[in-house]
């Protein structure tokens, strides 16, 4: 069986091809051609934790695989979704790959968010918000971008510091113009994209 690390995983994917990928398979979804079964959870009390596992087959692909995957909304130090996934062979059932899940699912999330954005937004969106300061918010930032040409992006978080710090570092690494918002108001307000990459269950309310 390959087995495939995190790190290979981040040097080997190609984010503008996983874009189509995920359109391909959305087009099977919406068809009925897909088979995607409900997702079935294992809960962890303490801490506050959930383990998933996420069958399916998209025939668009042949791909027969199965994600199984951490919730950990308390995760400071780890991302708070963490994974692996398994790919097997659809003509026989033979589990062929393993692969580090946790990038997979970081930049499929952004790249389905960025197939929208393709496909909805106005051609003429210029300027884009992303509410959250983690994981999701570096992979959209690589994702979203590559479907429209933005020539302003404003960051907010629950923490304006880390929001400030996330901004500056992607304004150097992505050469695009990136700014702290001091609220998700003022990031959202007339934002023509919005990316709400954040986990929180409970509004922020600053006074």
């Amino acid at each position: 069986m390959l087995v495939i690390s995190r790190r290979e995983v981040e040097e080997l994917l190609d984010v503008d091809e996983l874009i189509d990928a995920v359109a391909s398979a959305m087009a099977d979804l919406s068809a009925g051609r897909a088979s995607v079964p409900n997702r079935v959870g294992a809960r962890v009390a303490d801490p506050d934790g959930l383990l998933a596992a996420m069958p399916g087959f998209t025939p668009s692909a042949g791909a027969l695989a199965s994600k199984l995957v951490t919730l950990f909304p308390g995760n400071t130090e780890l991302p708070t979704h963490q994974a692996v996934i398994v790919m097997f062979d659809p003509a026989s059932g033979r589990p062929d790959a393993l692969l580090d899940g946790t990038a997979i699912t970081a930049i499929r999330t952004a790249a389905g968010s960025a197939l929208s954005v393709r496909l909805l937004a106005r051609p003429d969106s210029s300027t884009l918000a992303i509410l959250g300061t983690g994981v999701q918010a570096r992979a959209h930032l690589d994702a979203v971008p590559r479907v429209r040409e933005f020539g302003q992006v404003r960051i907010a978080g629950r923490d304006p510091a880390r929001a400030e710090a996330l901004a500056e570092q992607l304004a150097g690494e992505l050469g695009l113009p990136v700014h702290a918002a001091p609220s998700y108001a003022e990031a959202c307000g007339g934002a023509d994209v919005v990316c709400a990459t954040t986990h929180p269950v409970e509004p922020v309310v600053r006074r």
